[in-house]
Parts: structure tokens; C-alpha cells; sequence
């Protein structure tokens, strides 16, 4: 079990988001500085392959572009591992509906595989790729290999265990180097004048806490063993890259290896392409360009990376790379990652950037004929009893059942048809689409159940307990906890990261935890005023979130912005949690004898305020 460890607290760090706090600091995410500028010009970019095509990868082989990127944008059922692309010329790509990876081996969990790199061996006419997966085992990003007689596959992978974790495991892979670094992800196949290298990044953001690394490491002359020892050849150093250092890819331009790489969130338009020098070759350690980030966001696509040179016919110098298409960042907010294509050119070995072509692209196709959902909420009582408002269905309930213990909280499900109710002794309560993975009914816990967390497609969900344990069911992973540990004030709220790939939990003076792909932003340094922390929602994209007091306080961290509070109005109960509307562009507050608190975009649907309750309110959830 890993335990991630909490940064110490910083002497000012919250966001007052009520006015009337009296409360004044700046977000954590402008410590950083801006970005030193660019090298590049700022020009209007437009994606040179249809569609969502992230982490692309670029193979010429026989007069032919191949292109390999992270699976696809669809639902379950319909993914497609390894997407793929064919040109004639490298510049106009054609979308093919070949899987290069129809098949997973069964270390690596389905549905979550991207960052494909795939080499040539001309002694044994394969083609070898490498790829990243999440180990089903544990949920630690791994990369894998898979070969194929066919440049489009199909590729197999007949492999017990990944050829590089880096989880402190002995999983009986290659696993180098030895130690946890977070995981393994982004490989690059690294070809000069016949000596072949693997380059990777360490997940060390998914522990939260550690810095990333870059690392390198000999290939065998067929491409598919590890040999020598692993160097780590880059970590992050400059402000911009905010911690993270992923995606490489190495090249030999003009007798000098040149390593660009991505810095920075993914999900935020503050994603950028850098470079650096390699002067000793891919296995000694690599310098930063002086001038980073040499790719910024620009018009036509925010937060470019995932960087794949190749030489075009006429030998010129060309970078793919994967970008949200215009403005809209995150799937969930209908973006996409298509491909974009530019001349590399190098001025006193300094590298530039300028558009290659200019095509359309097509949007996400699910968000055509999706509109955003009406807003709506449900309140729920400790007896479970719940009441329905705005688009909120209501799907059933425990008010006329005798419990065990008390309900504590709910969740919807992610298309709003359904919820989740839990007890405080772990038990679970389904209706509507939302399916029972399983529950702590009959277990014997060391301290209460708080809460429930879905995941993002309701295949499952963590409970929370005020101790920080967890218990994952369904095909919710565990990504950590603090149970056990001495903490010194119970966990009372808890939210979800971005697309499901991790947690926070705040425990009730304000503290917090982040596992998986949440990332930390900040805390209080105590609970506003002196009340408890009851409520914890993340914002949209993953880059902050907002934590509710019981006396109306609001505090923001990260991109969370503030809204609006009853801080300093008298209201007539403790509030006992905070619900998000489907943009992030607003939240209701939820207090325990039924009264609602509309901000930002969230409307006033109704509520249970003023009226007589059997038991009280003690949480909301709102449609998705």
C-alpha cells in the first residue's frame, strides 16, 4: 500500500472565495510566474488529422507514414486501444479504423492505453511498440511491448508483466530502475546509426509529491529487452514545467541529439513543448534550452504535447504533436486532441516552431448531439429520504426502511439517472442506472464511512472513511489512503480528479490529500473561522477545487473561482456539503435543515427549506 504524504502547509495559502471572509491570498498557481516567451511566433493553428488523435506517433516505412496514437474518444465497447492513420506525404493523414492493439494482455486494464511508440527491426522484418497502460493489479501507469509482422498490426503483446513500472514492485518485469517513482509512461524508440535506446517519463505526479523524470536506457538490437543500466536525463527545473516533464522524443539533428518533451498540466492551456540538448548522447544527462517553452497555446489549440519528429520526403525536419483543438479544454467539456503538424527549423541550435498545414477538423462527435443537462440536484436526509429539483429524477429511497446506521451521503451517477445512498457502517444503496459493486455493510470498520466517490463511468466507486481509509469496488482502483495514519482531525469531505483518476480527501481543520492524478493546490491553514470542513467539489479541468465550511465558508485553490458564500449571513443550519453544476461555472451549497445556496451559475431549483423533516439533510448531489 502506498501512502502519499501532504506537503506542509504553507503559511498563506487559500482563496477566500466569500467576500466577506476577510480572508485575502493568491492562488497557489500564480507562484509559478508566466512563461518566459516563446521562441516561436505566434501563428493560427489548424489540427492536420481529423479528429481526436492524441500522443501521435509517426513511423515511415516503404514510402509510407504510419501514425499510432492513444486510443480513441469513444464509449465502452467501441475503444479502440491503438488508434491509426496512413500518408502518402506526412502532411495529409487519412484516419484508418485499424486497432494496432486489438488485444491487451492481461496485466494491462482495458480502456486505458495511449502514448504508443513504434520501431522498425530490419534483421527480423518486425515492427516493435511500446505503449503505456494502466497495471490492473494496482493502478500504476506501466509501459508494455507488443510486435507485429504488419506496420498496422495487429500487434501482440504475450507478456506477463509490463517491461517498465517503476512502482516499487517486483512485478517480474524488466522494472528499471528499481524503486516507486510513480509508475512508467510516454515510451520513445530512440534509433541512431543502428543503437537503439528507450526514453520514458516516471509518473512521479501520480504520487502527488515526487518530481518527474525523464529516463533512458539501452535497447537490445531486436528492440524488445532492456539492457545496460537506466539514466535519468532530465527533471523538471524551470518554473513553467510546473513540476512535470513527460511525452519525449529524442532526435539526431545534424550530429546533435535534441530531446523535446511536454511540461506542465495536460488538461490546462499552461501545457507547453520544450527542448533540451543531449551532448553526451541519450544516456548521459540532458541541459534545458535556454529559451522554453519553445510551443505554447496558441490560436487554433490550447496546450500542445506529446511531441513525434520525422523527416518529410523532401527531408525536412517535421514535429507532430497533440493539442485540444481551439479553446475547449478537457473531454469533458467537449474538447478533443487532434493532431497538428510543424517545420522544425534550428537557429544557432536553437529550435522553432512554424505551422506545417492548415485543414479542418472534425469536433468531438459525442458532444454534437449532446447538449450540456438541464440543472438539477437532489438533497438527501439521514434516513434516507431524498427530494428532487430542477432536472433531478427522483429514482427511490430508504425513508421507509429500517437502517442499521444512518446515511451519510450520495452520488449520481455520471448521465444523472441514476444515485448511490451510504450508510455510515459502509452500505450501499442503488436506483435508477446506478449499478451495487459492493459495499463494507458486513465488514467491521475502524472508524465510519463518510462518503461515496464514483467513478467516471459508474463502473464503480471508493468509500471513504472518516479515518481515510478506503475501500474501491467495481472498477474504482486504489490509489492511496491515510488510513492508520495519526492525522489529527477525522476526514469529512472528499472529491473526485478529473476523468476518475484519482482523490482528494480534506479532513475536517482543512487538510488535504491528493492520490492518483489529483493533483495538490493547497489548503487553509485552518478551518475557516474556526468551523469544520463538511464539503469538498474539484473544478471541471482538474486543476483546483473549492472546500465548504459548516458555517457557509468557501475557499477556492487552484482555477476554482470564487463564486460566492453566506459567510456572514445568518443561516439556520450547518452547511453539509457542496454540489458542482456540470460546467464547474457554479455550485449550491447544501445546508442540514434543507436550505439551498445558489453561486455562479448554479440556479435556485428548490429546496426543503423551512419545511418539517423527519431527519436532517446531510448531503446533494447534482446531474452530470
Amino acid at each position: 500500500m502506498i501512502l502519499a504524504t501532504r506537503p506542509h502547509r504553507p503559511l498563506v495559502v487559500m482563496v477566500a472565495c466569500a467576500v466577506l471572509s476577510g480572508l485575502v491570498a493568491a492562488p497557489l498557481t500564480a507562484l509559478a510566474g508566466p512563461h518566459p516567451a516563446s521562441a516561436t511566433p505566434i501563428y493560427q493553428w489548424s489540427p492536420a488529422h481529423p479528429g481526436d488523435f492524441p500522443d501521435p506517433d509517426v513511423l515511415l516505412y516503404n514510402g509510407t507514414y504510419y501514425g499510432f496514437a492513444t486510443q480513441n474518444f469513444a464509449t465502452n465497447g467501441r475503444t479502440v486501444n491503438i488508434q491509426t492513420s496512413t500518408s502518402s506525404d506526412g502532411l495529409s493523414w487519412s484516419a484508418s479504423s485499424v486497432d494496432a492493439l486489438p488485444d491487451l494482455p492481461p496485466w494491462a486494464e482495458q480502456g486505458n492505453t495511449w502514448g504508443p511508440s513504434v520501431a522498425f527491426d530490419a534483421a527480423d522484418q518486425v515492427f516493435v511498440m511500446y505503449y503505456s497502460a494502466t497495471q490492473a493489479s494496482n493502478g500504476y501507469q506501466c509501459i508494455g511491448r507488443a510486435v507485429s509482422s504488419a506496420p498496422l498490426g495487429p500487434y501482440v503483446d504475450d507478456s506477463t508483466a509490463p517491461v517498465i513500472c517503476q512502482d516499487g514492485l517486483d512485478n517480474g518485469s524488466d522494472d528499471a530502475p528499481s524503486g516507486n517513482y510513480g509508475g512508467s509512461i510516454d515510451p520513445d524508440i530512440f534509433l541512431d546509426n543502428g543503437v537503439a535506446t528507450l526514453i520514458w517519463k516516471s509518473d512521479g505526479n501520480h504520487l502527488g509529491v515526487e518530481d518527474t523524470y525523464i529516463w533512458s536506457q539501452p535497447l537490445s538490437s531486436d528492440l524488445r529487452s532492456l539492457t545496460g543500466t537506466p539514466t535519468a536525463i532530465l527533471t523538471t527545473t524551470q518554473a513553467w514545467q510546473s513540476g512535470i516533464v513527460e511525452g519525449p522524443d529524442m532526435v539526431d539533428a545534424g550530429g546533435h541529439d535534441v530531446l523535446f518533451y511536454a511540461g506542465s498540466d495536460e488538461g490546462a492551456s499552461t501545457y507547453a513543448i520544450g527542448y533540451a540538448l543531449c551532448p553526451q548522447g541519450p544516456s548521459a544527462a540532458c541541459a534545458d534550452g535556454p529559451t522554453n517553452p519553445i510551443l505554447t497555446s496558441q490560436p487554433g489549440m490550447s496546450g500542445p504535447g506529446g511531441p513525434s519528429t520525422f523527416l518529410s520526403p523532401s527531408g525536412q525536419l517535421e514535429l507532430a504533436f497533440s493539442a485540444w483543438q481551439g479553446d475547449a479544454i478537457g473531454y469533458l467539456d467537449c474538447g478533443i486532441r487532434p493532431m497538428y503538424l510543424s517545420t522544425v527549423t534550428f537557429t544557432s541550435g536553437v529550435p522553432s516552431l512554424a505551422p506545417a498545414v492548415s485543414t479542418a477538423s472534425a469536433a468531438n462527435p459525442s458532444c454534437a448531439t449532446a447538449p450540456p443537462p438541464a440543472p438539477g440536484y437532489w438533497q438527501v436526509a439521514a434516513d434516507g429520504g431524498i427530494f428532487s429539483y430542477g432536472s433531478a429524477q427522483f429514482y427511490g429511497s430508504t425513508g421507509n426502511l429500517r437502517l442499521n446506521r444512518p446515511v451519510v451521503g450520495m452520488a449520481s451517477t455520471p448521465d444523472g439517472r441514476g444515485y448511490w445512498l451510504v450508510a455510515s457502517d459502509g452500505g450501499v444503496f442503488s436506483y435508477g442506472d446506478a449499478a451495487f459493486h459492493g459495499s463494507t455493510g458486513n465488514l467491521r470498520l475502524n472508524q465510519p464511512i463518510i462518503g461515496l466517490i464514483p467513478t467516471i463511468d459508474g463502473g464503480g466507486y471508493w468509500l471513504v472513511a472518516s479515518d481515510g481509509g478506503i475501500f474501491a469496488f467495481g472498477d474504482a482502483h486504489f490509489y492511496g489512503s491515510i488510513g492508520g495514519e495519526d492525522i489529527g482531525y477525522p476526514i469529512t469531505a472528499m472529491a473526485p480528479s478529473y476523468l476518475g483518476g484519482g482523490y482528494w480527501l480534506a479532513d475536517a481543520n482543512g487538510q488535504v490529500f491528493a492520490f492518483g492524478d489529483a493533483n495538490y493546490y493547497g489548503e487553509p491553514p485552518f478551518a475557516p473561522g474556526g468551523y469544520s470542513i463538511t464539503g469538498m467539489a474539484g473544478s471541471s479541468d482538474d486543476s483546483g477545487y473549492w472546500l465548504a465550511s459548516a458555517n457557509g465558508n468557501v475557499a477556492c485553490f487552484g482555477d476554482a473561482p470564487p463564486y460566492g458564500s453566506p459567510i456572514g449571513q445568518a443561516i439556520n443550519g450547518s452547511v453539509v456539503g457542496i454540489a458542482t453544476t456540470f460546467d464547474g461555472g457554479g455550485y449550491w451549497l447544501q445546508s442540514s435543515d434543507g436550505g439551498i445556496f445558489s453561486y455562479g451559475d448554479a440556479p435556485f431549483e428548490g429546496s426543503m427549506g423551512g419545511q418539517r423533516l423527519n431527519a436532517a439533510i446531510v448531503g446533494i448531489a447534482s446531474v452530470k
